[in-house]
């Protein structure tokens, strides 16, 4: 496995948090702007809450990591590609999640109370998702490459 995907795996773990989510949908739901909407974004922002959000979204990227540690699916082309898709299913699964869990804030839809417990339930979905997409395309490649051995 090159160091793109390491990075990339990194880099997703970083970038596509629920503060992240929260400024896009401030700035294109929400009509905040830029600055406007990352102050209205972090006014509640605490270490202890993004430790606690990143302690948990880090599930299903470190899952990924041991997988591509110890495994030999960096080894051959179906297994890269199968952790590659996987970590866009994870990326994926945690953008959506996240947005559906804060679409309503700047709505006039209603909030949920238990909307907050996405944060613990979308990583956790993440796993799973993530493993059958990765079990799919290292499946569907195998089967590709031997159909056109033939």
């Amino acid at each position: 496995m090159g160091k793109s995907f390491w990075i990339m795996l990194i880099a997703a773990f970083v970038v596509i948090n629920e503060i992240l989510v929260d400024w896009v949908l401030a700035v294109s739901v929400g009509d905040f702007g830029v600055a406007e909407g990352f102050s209205e974004v972090t006014r509640y922002l605490t270490v202890d809450s993004l430790l606690f959000a990143a302690g948990v979204r880090a599930i299903p990227y470190g899952a990924l990591l041991l997988v591509g540690l110890t495994t030999s699916l960096k080894r051959s082309v179906p297994g890269k590609l199968a952790l590659w898709f996987a970590l866009l299913a994870i990326a994926a699964i945690h953008f959506s999640g996240y947005w559906g869990m804060q679409h309503s804030l700047y709505t006039p839809a209603h909030t949920s109370s238990t909307s907050v417990l996405a944060l613990i339930f979308v990583p956790i979905h993440a796993v799973w998702i993530g493993a059958l997409t990765g079990g799919a395309v290292l499946m569907g490649t195998k089967l590709g490459i031997r159909l056109f051995k033939r």
